[in-house]
């Protein structure tokens, strides 16, 4: 072998095809590629996988969302609810002092006239007996 140079084995395999590696290089080398391909085949599937889980967490993320703003629109509408039920109760003792006081004023209104009525019953008594 000169310097510099390396030698080179020829050999054929069992196809009777040229190999420059010698067969052990050569089955390693196959051996490895073949490992390759299923190491790269595995990733693929891994990463469909993850791709696949991902889609669903998104879905499920995007229907937690609703669920939340679901969920608050409840807790407002029950605090809304109360609000309104607590002024509406406010607005009605309201309504009630007013029905109350136009009661008490009739009241006095219909007292006043009894006794007017008396009043003028006894004067008319007092007219009509000579």
């Amino acid at each position: 072998m000169e310097r510099g140079r390396k030698h080179v084995q020829i050999s054929f395999d069992e196809l009777n095809r040229i190999r420059i590696l010698d067969p052990e290089h050569f089955k390693q080398t196959e051996a490895l590629a073949d490992e390759c391909t299923q190491f790269t085949d595995k990733i693929g599937a891994f990463s469909k996988t993850v791709g696949a889980l991902t889609e669903i967490l998104s879905t499920q993320s995007e229907k937690i969302e609703v669920e939340k703003l679901r969920a608050i629109g409840q807790r407002n509408r029950k605090d809304t609810e109360a609000e309104t039920r607590k002024r509406r109760q406010q607005e009605m003792h309201v309504l009630l002092a007013q029905k109350q006081g136009e009661l008490q004023r009739l009241h006095d209104q219909y007292e006043s006239l009894v006794k007017v009525e008396q009043e003028q019953k006894l004067l008319m008594e007092k007219l009509s007996k000579p």
